[in-house]
């Protein structure tokens, strides 16, 4: 090769021929560098399969075999241990003439302080003409109270090093705070004064208004929220679960009066508790809130008599037009059960094995095994009156029908078939697993625990989840399953293109249209 190149040289005269033989000499030394390594490469191969020959001779060795068969073990998992029973930590329960409940839980740990209060009050206590009231009023709490403008709260909460912040779900209103521990007493200063005190100024007012029909707007163009407004009225019918959100309408004829005569007339200490945990000295505390709390007067108000839940004896499909959608959401479902019903852990373990996870059978098989979505689920929202249950996905609109017949069809087997025993344990120990990391924190604890007094549950319903779920059977996930999840008379519910999806739906059952804003189409 190097003659070669010598001999090159010779014939080349040009101003190029430094370049040219720079790239023949590269060229060369490549060629020589790829030869040698196939070359070891060869020899790598040949010597992998004389340790691969040599490896199936030792284990056909009676040493090896019984050295294999005594080292089985490390390819089994260990079985899950036993759930073992939860237990709250030690805590301080006292309650106030006024009817209002304090617990405290002391837990040095970490420097830190959380704090929630439950209030009685929510959106099922909305008056029938004016929507959204609840939601309002417990927005605006933290916007100006006592002697502090909305700007003032804020600055000085920050300065704490904390947050305090409220709001209101169907069934109640909750004020949540957390802080370092050294500024606990003035967090309740202020604290007090967001639910004692709150001023809702008119400026307040109406940026809260202003902002809400803004949100409302984004959120009549995603289709998440168009199912689950339409299933939501199909479901609860009359009763005021069936409200989703607000109309705009209903958020412009909002008005300090309004919010002042809703807060009067609902906040009120009997039936809330007060739940504190955390780095603090529960004697000096529970005096500083019985100072804090003693002017909160207790009174009385009338309730408001709720429409009953509408019995569904159809299947209904209801089609939410959204032209030139490329995909389409649904939700399958009816109704449930309220939370603290006897069926609820079974429908639980029900719901885990059938779409709760990328473990469960929905994930598996509309995603994993037909390709139809990307994500799908199943989920039960059980509330303090009653709930639902419902599988729901978003798919490609030419898959939209095989999708949603793949539903209906895992929805007969959980019914039809009973679960093996290994799909059931899966369940629980997903389910135990979840509850045990929901407990995790501070504001964990508190949640819970106001959550049970707010739903009206048993006062040993925390203690005694992991048991009631260790102790649900496959009898029992079959019954819950044909009580709960149904496809005769289940509520269909598909936002998408109707030019694309009305023909192939309708070999579902009969079909009602809709727009995006709720209004009947032909």
């Amino acid at each position: 090769m190097g003659l070669k190149i010598l001999k090159m040289m010779k014939r080349l005269s040009s101003g190029y021929s430094f370049v040219i033989l720079l790239l023949i000499t590269v060229m060369a030394s490549s060629a020589l560098h790829l030869t040698g390594l196939a070359q070891k490469s060869q020899r790598t191969t040949r010597s992998a399969q004389r340790n691969k020959a040599a490896d199936e001779r030792q284990k056909k060795t009676p040493q090896a075999q019984n050295q294999s068969a005594s080292e089985a073990w490390r390819k089994r998992p260990p079985k899950p241990a036993p759930a073992s029973p939860f237990q709250l930590p030690a805590l301080r329960e006292v309650k106030l003439e006024n009817g209002l409940a304090l617990v405290m839980i002391e837990n040095h740990r970490v420097p830190i302080v959380t704090m929630t209060l439950g209030i009685a009050v929510g959106s099922v206590n909305d008056p029938p003409d004016q929507t959204g009231l609840a939601e309002a009023t417990a927005s605006l709490l933290n916007e100006g109270a006592g002697n502090r403008t909305s700007e003032q709260l804020a600055r000085e909460i920050e300065t704490l090093g904390g947050q305090l912040v409220a709001s209101a779900n169907d069934d109640y209103t909750e004020v949540y705070a957390s802080v370092v521990s050294e500024n606990l007493e003035p967090m309740l200063d202020l604290f007090g004064d967001v639910v004692l005190r709150p001023t809702f100024p008119d400026a307040e007012v109406a940026l809260y208004k202003k902002n809400r029909v803004e949100a409302l707007t984004v959120q009549r163009q995603e289709p998440s929220f168009l199912v689950s407004e339409r299933f939501n009225f199909a479901v609860y019918g009359s009763h005021p679960y069936a409200i989703s959100a607000p109309t705009p309408a209903a958020v412009e004829a909002i008005d300090r009066a309004k919010i002042k005569g809703f807060y009067q007339a609902n906040y009120l200490p009997a039936g809330s508790v007060l739940v504190i945990t955390g780095d603090f000295q529960a004697a000096r505390i529970e005096a500083k809130l019985r100072a804090m709390f003693s002017e909160w007067k207790a009174s009385t108000n009338t309730a408001e008599k709720i429409s009953r839940m509408p019995e569904q004896t159809k299947r209904r499909i209801f089609l939410i037009d959204r032209p030139g959608s490329e995909q389409a959401d649904f939700r399958i479902g009816n109704l449930g059960l309220a939370r603290f019903d006897e069926d609820y852990f079974a429908l639980l373990v029900a719901n885990a094995i059938l779409g709760d996870g990328t473990g469960s059978r929905l994930f598996l098989n509309l995603r994993e095994k037909k390709g139809y979505t990307y994500d799908v689920s199943s989920a039960t929202r059980a509330q303090r009156m009653s709930g639902t249950f419902f599988g729901s996905s978003e798919t490609r609109t030419a898959v939209t029908l095989p999708a949603i017949r793949e539903m209906l069809l895992e929805f007969e087997r959980i019914r039809r078939e009973k679960v093996t025993e290994k799909d059931l344990q899966n369940a629980k120990n997903y389910l135990n697993g979840g509850f045990s990391l929901s407990l995790s924190t501070q504001g964990g604890v508190t949640n819970a625990i106001v959550q049970t007094r707010m739903l009206g549950l048993a006062p040993d319903y925390l203690e005694r989840y992991r048991e009631r779920i260790e102790a649900v059977t496959a009898e029992q996930v079959q019954a819950v399953a044909r009580k709960y999840i149904r496809t005769d008379t289940a509520t269909i519910v598909v936002v998408g293109d109707a030019v694309k999806l009305r023909r192939p739906l309708s070999i579902l059952g009969n079909i009602e249209v809709f727009d995006v804003e709720g209004r009947r189409k032909k």
